[in-house]
């Protein structure tokens, strides 16, 4: 048997991500398609930047394998009506294909590695395809393998709590300057891409007042409805914001200066300022006065190549474990390949002691009592003829030699 993926991820374009996404519906629709074409297990992955389908084929004749892979991806091909695959998508077997889907668990092949959101999109996609038995021995293995060695790299490395988005990174760096947000007021001026990711941020924190000034009011004043603690003001009333707020950050496409020492008032409690613009829109001749103390986007770079060094460090670590645990699911496969020959070894022994026990109650007469001590002591028997021969079958170090001895005996039993 082999394991296998197709498909798609954030190396693609959105434009094809959207061609090749599923719904549950196509979910159920397509793994039926792929069962025809002799999948024995399916499970289907669909996200905003990935796409693929892993599928298990049964067996061990590599020449029907790969015709099955080919039916199959041509059948995706023409599910999604694409003409031919696209050049970016990817298609896996064997030992690749498991490292492929243990490391998407761990967030290790998402566009931000380590990220968190991915393990529990994988985990709905295996439980829905287990809902509608799709999967059976060993993907059921496989998944929840994959989840367990997820949540392990994720509690004991904590990829994941390393923050590289500039938004993060720069509510963090000012969270670190003051200590806290409990009770305090933040300006935000400028809602366009970068301000817009701060505010989503800053709308999970506990900030006291958002205010959010802005030159375009649609979606600014949009955004502040949403939350009972945000307000929208013209960006001509930045200045009549500034003696109540805590926290600025400016991330606005105009070419000067916004906040100029001259024109802000002293102040008798810190105010802590965030210029992540380009030119910049804070003065920076305000950390000369008493209690502003004003940062670019140059400090959150470095934290950000930091972190992302960090990051790079820690999921060295993570392939580790992921290593350990493929190697462990590969070992665990290629035993239950031998599950087969010695279930047909147990059904040949059975079969024998049936038909012996048949003939020799037809010559003799015994009590039910006595006839039942006969069968289990024959069966009995005859299991531990084949005992030796099965032990050493899954004992055996050897994988080659071992899937020869198991076809040798599948052959001599089965016929």
């Amino acid at each position: 048997m082999q394991i296998n993926v197709l498909g798609i991820d954030h190396q693609c374009t959105a434009a094809v991500r959207e061609l090749v996404a599923f719904t549950e519906t196509a979910m159920l629709e397509f793994s039926s398609i792929i069962m025809e074409q002799g999948a024995a297990e399916a499970v289907i992955l669909s996200t905003c930047n990935r796409s693929e389908v892993y599928y298990l084929l049964p067996g061990a004749d590599e020449a029907q394998q790969e015709q099955a892979r080919r039916r199959i991806c041509q059948r995706y091909v023409d599910y999604f009506g694409l003409g031919r695959l696209p050049e970016a998508a990817h298609q896996l077997s064997g030992e690749e294909a498991i490292r492929h889907i243990f490391r998407v668990a761990a967030g290790l092949e998402s566009a931000i590695p380590g990220e968190d959101e991915i393990l529990r999109q994988l985990k709905q996609a295996y439980e829905f395809a287990h809902r509608f038995h799709n999967t059976d021995k060993c993907f059921n293995h496989l998944f929840q393998e994959a989840i367990k060695c997820a949540k392990e790299v994720k509690s004991s490395l904590k990829i994941s709590e390393i923050p590289i988005s500039p938004g993060y990174i720069g509510l963090k760096y000012l969270e670190e300057q003051a200590g806290g947000f409990a009770g305090k007021n933040l300006l935000l001026i400028g809602f366009g891409e970068i301000g817009q990711l701060f505010f989503r941020y800053a709308s999970e924190l506990p900030f006291a007042k958002i205010t959010v000034c802005n030159r375009s009011q649609a979606a600014a004043q949009a955004a502040c409805a949403k939350q009972p603690n945000a307000c929208y003001l013209q960006s001509s009333q930045a200045r009549e914001a500034l003696p109540e707020a805590d926290f600025v950050i400016t991330a606005t496409s105009c070419p000067h200066l916004i906040l100029r020492r001259e024109e802000c008032p002293p102040r008798s409690r810190p105010l802590y300022l965030l210029d992540m613009s380009i030119p910049r829109n804070i003065d920076e001749g305000l950390n000369e006065l008493p209690n502003y103390q004003v940062a670019n986007i140059d400090v959150l770079q470095k934290l950000a190549e930091r972190n992302a060094a960090n990051r790079r460090q820690l999921t060295e670590q993570a392939e580790e474990l992921i290593n350990r645990y493929t190697a462990d699911f590969q070992r665990w496969l290629e035993l239950s390949e031998q599950d087969e020959v010695i279930k047909t070894l147990n059904q040949s022994v059975d079969e024998i002691a049936e038909e012996h026990l048949k003939y020799l109650f037809q010559k003799i007469e015994v009590s039910e009592r006595e006839r039942t001590i006969i069968s289990r002591t024959m069966q009995s028997a005859l299991r531990k003829a084949v005992r030796n021969p099965i032990i050493s079958l899954k004992t055996m170090e050897d994988a080659a030699k071992r899937e020869h001895y198991s076809q040798v005996l599948h052959e001599l039993f089965h016929g």
